[in-house]
């Protein structure tokens, strides 16, 4: 079963990415993690492949009402890449028009997440 982000972490999934491309100038894009219990794992990526900062959690947990930061018992559990990883990619700003090329994209992804990425268009 393949879980998606509803559209308040769909929110702050862009909010984080933004944060993450801000933060680190030189990331084209961002490569991203969704796991089976709704949280995501982002890290900014370089044109060259190479990881830009630290692996940020992003927890699917609806915010408490005290604007705490949510906390997943999945992902405090485990580090949430062993088995659980139901979607990857990478979050590319700007408008279609405005993404590296197809062949670079795949490139980066395969690099980052292994021969198996493709990007269709």
């Amino acid at each position: 079963m393949t879980q998606k982000l509803n559209w308040k972490v769909s929110e702050r999934f862009t909010a984080l990415c933004m944060q993450i491309l801000n933060a680190y100038p030189e990331a084209i894009g961002v490569a991203y993690k969704v796991l089976d219990c709704g949280c995501a794992l982002l890290c900014g990526v370089s044109a060259s492949s190479q990881p830009l900062g630290p692996l940020r959690h992003l927890s699917g947990q609806p915010r408490p009402s005290d604007r705490r930061a949510p906390i997943c018992l999945k992902c405090k559990r485990d580090d949430g890449l062993r088995n659980r990883v139901v979607r990857e990619g990478i979050f590319w700003p700007g408008t279609i028009s405005e993404r590296p090329e197809l062949e670079l994209r795949n490139l980066i992804g395969r690099s980052v997440f292994g021969a198996h990425y493709n990007e269709e268009s």
